[in-house]
């Protein structure tokens, strides 16, 4: 059970180099640091376009080389273009139609695998401050009413207040109650019929109106349910409109027992714990990874989808051999701690909810601290398999400020840091798959990663655990020079804590080193003397 070692392409648009200019220039960079395996960074999918593409990637493969893709991203393109956590329509529609885009691109060119960041689109908090279209879809891409249509018991919870105004987290966008709504559609059918009927007395008149209210109130709840329906299925933008589709979804998760409910959320929540938020991280990733697994499951929809009916991506998976795995986002200024789905647990349920082979995930550690995260907590809190489904490690010291995806030197701290991650995914079921560092910025972004790579992988190969590592581990040889080096300086200064204390004479030079003082050439000395 063996790692393959790769290095990241980078991104022409961070510094547009002339050698990231398309697919095949990146793959032949990455090829001239050491290893046999890159990671195409994808800056736009125009880039499956370029002309003899396959030519030139099939000559590549004829060498030895392999490689896989990571897919768009928000950092690097300036828009979400996979929301794949997204309900508004549109979103739904242009996520589900990317991700069969980079299948497609990926198996032209023989990628094995493709890793893309989960939810990147604007955290649920915010949702209330964007006017968004409120034409809302299901995990499937359904419109939404079809799933309240499907699931009644819901639908009455979402028109049914027990207090005037305890809906009101999922009615604010319309700007109405569902008690105004059929007190006004009552009142048009009491009036409709009062001037038909033209009561003659107050009493008459009274009478009336108690019997009308009798017979037209399951008339006025059934118009509040289609008012509803209608106002969710519109294009017309409102304030937060996806907020809705998030609450019923959650709703319906939780009342059907969903496995992701139980494994994210894995309690009930009432009406008073959805609208508050300082709650919605314990359930919003729930939802994030419905959405996200429901692209992935069409073969699973309720009944048929008609016109609406959207392409399984597995089948093409299984087909080309590729893998897809999900990552951790990285999360912009403002929004750390807030990203829909996160956490590498939520992730690892997606993928077991999912269940496919071709199904995976890919850890980022630093884009774990971007979002607010301990990555060596999360590592903990995983399942006692969860590495099992892992298929991809971006290897970095995760920095506060990312992405620095700063070189790892060999025999330093960051480099044990990252064994030491890596070791505990080990015990967790990682035994197979990539590790990949990301190439960053400078004249040289890799400087000594290859080397400190190649000693993390034949340790962890060969089962080391972290305080077991040999001295080789850190680029040193038991009984090489570096080590007699340092015994060496080690002795020299090994009294200059009681320099100067001393009532004896001191003596700092040697008989050879004083006459190299004498003449002049104490630094040359001091250069030379251990050669």
């Amino acid at each position: 059970m063996a790692y393959t070692l790769g290095v990241s392409t980078g991104l022409w648009g961070i510094e547009k180099p002339e050698e990231l200019l398309g697919i095949p220039r990146k793959v032949g960079w990455v090829f001239t640091r050491g290893v046999t395996h890159a990671q195409i960074d994808l800056d736009r999918i125009v880039e499956f376009q370029e002309p003899d593409l396959k030519k030139k990637m099939e000559r590549l493969r004829d060498f030895g080389f392999t490689y896989g893709m990571h897919g768009e991203a928000l950092a690097t393109g300036g828009i979400d273009t996979l929301p794949l956590a997204s309900a508004l329509q549109t979103d739904y529609w242009r996520a589900h139609d990317r991700i069969l885009t980079h299948i497609k691109g990926a198996s032209e060119i023989k990628s094995q695998y493709i890793t893309i960041h989960t939810s990147e689109s604007t955290p649920f908090i915010l949702l209330g401050t964007q006017l968004q279209p409120a034409a809302l879809v299901d995990p499937w891409g359904r419109n939404l009413k079809k799933l309240l249509e499907e699931n009644k018991d819901i639908l009455q919870w979402v028109v049914t207040e027990k207090e005037e105004g305890d809906k009101d987290f999922i009615w604010e966008f319309i700007r109405r109650r569902p008690s105004e709504l059929k007190k006004i559609f009552l009142e048009n059918y009491i009036n409709r019929e009062l001037r038909k009927r033209r009561p003659q007395t107050d009493e008459e008149a009274e009478k009336l109106y108690a019997e009308l209210e009798k017979k037209y109130e399951k008339q006025a709840e059934d118009d509040v349910e289609k008012f509803f329906l209608d106002q969710i299925s519109l294009s017309e933008p409102a304030y937060g409109s996806e907020k809705v589709a998030y609450y019923i979804v959650a709703k319906w998760m939780q009342e059907r027992g969903d496995p992701l409910w139980q494994n994210i959320v894995g309690k009930k929540f009432s009406d008073d714990d959805f609208k508050n938020p300082q709650k919605t991280a314990d359930w919003v990733p729930a939802v994030a990874a419905k959405y996200t697994w429901g692209h992935f499951s069409q073969d699973k929809v309720p009944g048929t989808f008609s016109k609406e009916e959207y392409e399984d991506p597995k089948p093409l998976l299984r087909k080309h051999n590729i893998t897809w795995a999900f990552e951790t986002p990285m999360a912009g200024q403002g929004n750390e701690g807030y990203i829909r789905l996160a956490k590498l647990s939520h992730i690892y349920y997606l993928c077991k909810a999912i269940n496919s082979p071709y199904i995976s995930w890919t850890l980022d550690m630093e884009h774990l601290l971007g979002c607010n995260l301990d990555p060596k907590k999360e590592i903990e809190e995983l399942p006692a398999k969860g590495g099992e489904l892992l298929k991809i490690v971006h290897i970095t010291l995760p920095s506060p400020l990312n992405p620095s995806h700063q070189p790892i030197p060999l025999g330093s701290e960051i480099q044990y840091y990252i064994y030491e991650r890596l070791w505990d995914l080990r015990r967790k079921g990682f035994t197979t798959g990539y590790i990949i560092f990301e190439r960053g910025g400078g004249q040289d972004p890799v400087k000594q990663t290859v080397q400190s790579m190649r000693a993390i992988k034949k340790y962890l190969e060969a089962n080391t655990a972290p305080k077991e590592l040999p001295l080789e581990f850190f680029g040193m040889e038991k009984e090489g020079p570096d080590l007699a080096l340092q015994e060496v300086k080690i002795k020299e200064h090994a009294l200059d804590p009681i320099k100067g204390l001393l009532s004896i004479p001191e003596e700092e030079w040697t008989f050879l080193s004083r006459a190299a003082t004498e003449k002049g050439k104490a630094e040359e000395w001091k250069k030379r003397q251990l050669r």
